[in-house]
């Protein structure tokens, strides 16, 4: 019997012993377990790093790639403007000049804008050489083809607009230039410059006309209803 006992002890004491090494082993098992799942939190922050690095990279990219786009798409626009520009100053001007004058054509930089006239055989023309209705005649071009160009309607106001032409040219401009100017055109003239015949030419397109008047003795203007030889001009419809 007493080596039946002591066979039990034995066996309870490595049954004690095996609880101890499994509880150490389990503790040792959750320890580890722990550093792997800090290891792969770890793991995911360099991840979520990397991608949040490469997602910042890839919209710089991207950006830089719409700016370049931009770029090359302002540069096209510019050009496609700058050639119509230079269609819309041939037809304005091909409309006010007088068939002995310079058949001009424009060549317009698209980077610095500067003007380059040309005759009909492509031949530069210095403007200093030009006359002076020609000037005016080029200048006015150059304003309708700008107005044309931009496509908005803009209000266009003309100070003594026929003052250096002569009667060729002051005829082109009151018959095709003046009524299709604009949708609202002011013209500042006086009674040698937009006579009677042309007011006549053009009274289907006035609607109003006003005198300037300056007194000298308050040394102030006044606007008079009207134009110089006639009390009115009937509104245009």
């Amino acid at each position: 019997m007493q080596g039946l006992f002591s066979e039990v002890r034995k066996l309870d004491k490595e049954k004690v012993d095996l609880i101890k090494t499994y509880h150490s082993s389990l503790e040792d098992a959750k320890t580890e377990l722990r550093l792997a799942l800090d290891t792969a939190r770890q793991i995911q922050k360099l991840h979520d790093k990397h991608k949040d690095s490469s997602n910042k990279d890839q919209s710089v990219g991207n950006a830089q790639n719409a700016m370049l786009l931009l770029d090359k798409f302002g540069d096209q626009l510019t050009k496609a403007r700058v050639a119509q520009l230079e269609q819309e100053f041939v037809q304005s001007y091909k409309k006010l000049a007088r068939k002995e004058d310079l058949q001009l054509t424009a060549s317009i930089n698209a980077n610095t804008f500067d003007v380059e006239l040309m005759d009909e055989h492509g031949i530069k023309i210095n403007r200093k050489a030009m006359s002076a209705g020609e000037k005016q005649i080029y200048a006015i071009s150059i304003l309708e083809a700008l107005g044309k160009t931009s496509g908005r309607k803009l209000p266009i106001i003309i100070d003594t607009p026929l003052g250096r032409l002569d009667s060729h040219h002051r005829d082109k401009l009151v018959e095709n230039y003046f009524p299709t100017a604009s949708h609202q055109v002011v013209i500042l003239s006086t009674d040698t410059e937009i006579d009677k015949n042309y007011v006549n030419l053009i009274e289907d397109d006035i609607a109003r006309t006003y005198e300037i008047n300056f007194d000298g003795a308050t040394k102030s203007s006044k606007l008079i209803e009207g134009y110089f030889w006639r009390e009115a001009v009937k509104e245009a419809v």
